[in-house]
C-alpha cells in the first residue's frame, strides 16, 4: 500500500543577481529528507527587477540588467535542484527506482513583468520570453500566471484574485476560503496565513498563504514590513482536498542543512 501524500511547497523565493543561494541548497537537500510527491514553486522565484516599472527611471533601477536576471534565477535554480539531480544520476547509476517527483511551477507577478513588458515592446517578442527562463529544462511542469492548478484536490497559484478587478483577494487566509470555496496555497504576500474550516459534508477545507521563501529585506518595505516568516510549507497526508500543513523556516533549514 502506497503512503500518505506529500507536497512540498516553495514561496517566493525573488532571486536578484548577487545574493548568496546557501538557502536554496538547503531548501534542495530537505527535499530528498522529505521524498514529497509533488513540489509546487508558488512563482515569483526570479525577481526580474530589471524590468520593474515601479523602478524604471529610478535609483533603484540603475545597474539593472535583464540577462543579469536571467542567469541569476537560472544559478539559483540549479543550486536548489543540485542535491536533487545528483540523487537521481547516482540512483541510475545503481539501476535502483528513481526519485522523481511532480514538479510544478506557478508562474508569478515578477515572472510575468516579462509578458507585459513584451506587450509594451512588441519588437523583441520571440526574444525575450518565459522560454529564455529554460524552467521546463530544470524539469517544472509551467501554468500560466493565475491559472489555478489542482494538485491532489489543492488549488495552487500566485495569488487568488478578484473576478471583478483582477486584483489579489484582500482579507486572512480563512475569509479567502470562504470566498473561493476550494482549499488552496499560495504567495505573493509576505505573511504565513493558516485558515481551516469544517464544511457540511463533514470534510474539511484549507487556506494558506506564504509569500516569502528568501532571507533578504525589501527595502520599500521599511524597518518593520520585513519582519515575517521566511520559509517553505510541508503538506503532510494530502487527501480529499485537505492536509495537515508544516511550516519550516529557512533558519531552521540553514542550521539544519547549511554548507
Amino acid at each position: 500500500m502506497e503512503g500518505p501524500i506529500k507536497h512540498l511547497v516553495i514561496p517566493d523565493v525573488q532571486v536578484r543577481p548577487g545574493q548568496d543561494f546557501g538557502f536554496l541548497h538547503s531548501i534542495g537537500e530537505y527535499i530528498l529528507d522529505q521524498r514529497p510527491d509533488s513540489i509546487i514553486c508558488l512563482g515569483d522565484f526570479f525577481d526580474m527587477h530589471s524590468l520593474s516599472s515601479y523602478d524604471k527611471g529610478k535609483k533603484s533601477g540603475e545597474g539593472a540588467r535583464v540577462v543579469e536576471d536571467i542567469a541569476a534565477g537560472k544559478a539559483a535554480m540549479s543550486t536548489l535542484l543540485g542535491p536533487l539531480l545528483e540523487l537521481q544520476n547516482k540512483q541510475k547509476h545503481q539501476k535502483i527506482k528513481v526519485y522523481r517527483p511532480r514538479m510544478v511551477f506557478t508562474l508569478g507577478n515578477h515572472e510575468q513583468r516579462i509578458e507585459r513588458y513584451i506587450n509594451d515592446n512588441p519588437e523583441l517578442n520571440h526574444f525575450l520570453s518565459y522560454q529564455t527562463l529554460e524552467l521546463e529544462k530544470f524539469g517544472w511542469q509551467v501554468h500560466d500566471f493565475l491559472l489555478p492548478v489542482d494538485v491532489d484536490g489543492i488549488i495552487y497559484c500566485h495569488f487568488l484574485s478578484n473576478p471583478m478587478t483582477g486584483r489579489p483577494y484582500t482579507g486572512t487566509a480563512l475569509s479567502q476560503l470562504k470566498t473561493v470555496g476550494r482549499s488552496y496555497v499560495v504567495g505573493h504576500k509576505q505573511v504565513l496565513d493558516i485558515g481551516i474550516r469544517p464544511i457540511i459534508d463533514n470534510s474539511m477545507q484549507i487556506g494558506i498563504i506564504c509569500g516569502a521563501c528568501y532571507p533578504h529585506n525589501e527595502d520599500y518595505k521599511g524597518y518593520q514590513g520585513n519582519n515575517h516568516f521566511r520559509g517553505v510549507v510541508v503538506m503532510h497526508d494530502v487527501r480529499n482536498g485537505f492536509a495537515e500543513p508544516m511550516p519550516v523556516s529557512l533558519n531552521y533549514l540553514k542550521r539544519t542543512y547549511g554548507q
